[in-house]
């Protein structure tokens, strides 16, 4: 029986989703697999041995065009590989608000990172089940892009393990374009949580300290303090009981009503024909082609 190492970053539910897909499909397949979120890595809460495993997956979200500060700092403490028959087979999925050329370079960094340290990417394929940014989707488009994003999990189990080849390429001007808004968008993202404000409703629960991925939240002195390490996740923003956490200029970043996509798919409640959204530009595409 052959073993597969997934270690991933789900900063509100989408990639662990599409992490526990490709984690029944490989299983379907008699794979032995481990499935480890990067943040207990960081956190000294679970140690990795990638050298265990014959194959190993990446996966994070798209954020800002490019990969989330959590996914650099896991590469960058992987066990760097340094002869060249011992080098390991990589596969790198992502999630995002959209599946379009605009987010097909947004692997490539990391993926050089991994081939620095003795890792091969060979297969990468992004999905989509919703957005937690900016735009809401229907609930009924959810489920049919949840229904789709399984198929494709499939599809990638097929074709990582019969060693296809498949790196998503864009033309070199877009290619240099995407380079330089990534390198600008990194700062960016980090400082978001300089612009959460937390409401009086706030009891203090802790939740949102205990559950940051980057240990970026803290309390003193009775106040929630945010440093600069933020994922831009809004893994608090949506998980806090009381809505207590928000933006002060950049509420356009959470969707309206929160998010929380298990909730969304264990109770659908798709919206009266009055109040249906436009469906997302990619959305047909994404559903009818299974490549896609």
């Amino acid at each position: 029986m052959k073993s597969l190492g997934i270690f991933y970053f789900s900063g509100t539910g989408n990639t662990e989703l599409i992490a526990e897909m490709i984690r029944e499909a490989f299983a379907g397949r008699d794979y032995q697999i481990d499935m480890i979120r990067m943040e207990d890595v960081l956190k000294n809460s679970r140690t990795i041995h990638p050298e265990e495993y014959d194959l190993i997956g990446i996966g994070s979200p798209v954020l800002g065009y490019t990969s989330p500060k959590i996914v650099r700092d896991f590469i960058r403490i992987l066990p760097k590989i340094r002869t060249k028959e011992n080098r390991r087979k990589v596969f790198v999925f992502r999630t995002a608000a959209g599946v379009a050329p605009v987010n097909y370079n947004s692997s490539k960094p990391i993926i050089r990172r991994l081939a620095a340290r003795g890792y091969e990417v060979f297969y990468e394929r992004i999905f989509s089940i919703s957005s937690n940014w900016i735009f809401k989707y229907d609930d009924d488009v959810i489920l049919k892009l949840y229904e789709a994003s399984r198929k494709k999990a499939d599809l990638l189990c097929s074709e990582v393990i019969s060693g296809k080849k498949r790196l998503l390429k864009t033309s070199p001007l877009r290619r240099a374009l995407m380079e330089f808004v990534m390198l600008a968008d990194r700062p960016f993202l980090r400082m978001v949580s300089k612009d959460y404000v937390v409401a009086a409703s706030c009891t203090h629960c802790g939740l949102c300290v205990k559950t940051c991925p980057s240990s970026n939240i803290r309390e003193k002195n009775g106040k929630i303090k945010f440093g600069m390490s933020c994922n831009s996740c809004l893994r608090c923003v949506y998980s806090c009981p009381k809505n207590a956490i928000g933006f002060r200029t950049l509420s356009f970043f959470a969707v309206p009503g929160g998010y929380n996509i298990k909730k969304i798919l264990a109770h659908p409640c798709p919206p009266e024909e009055k109040d249906k959204r436009p469906e997302p530009p990619f959305f047909k595409a994404y559903v009818g082609d299974i490549d896609l």
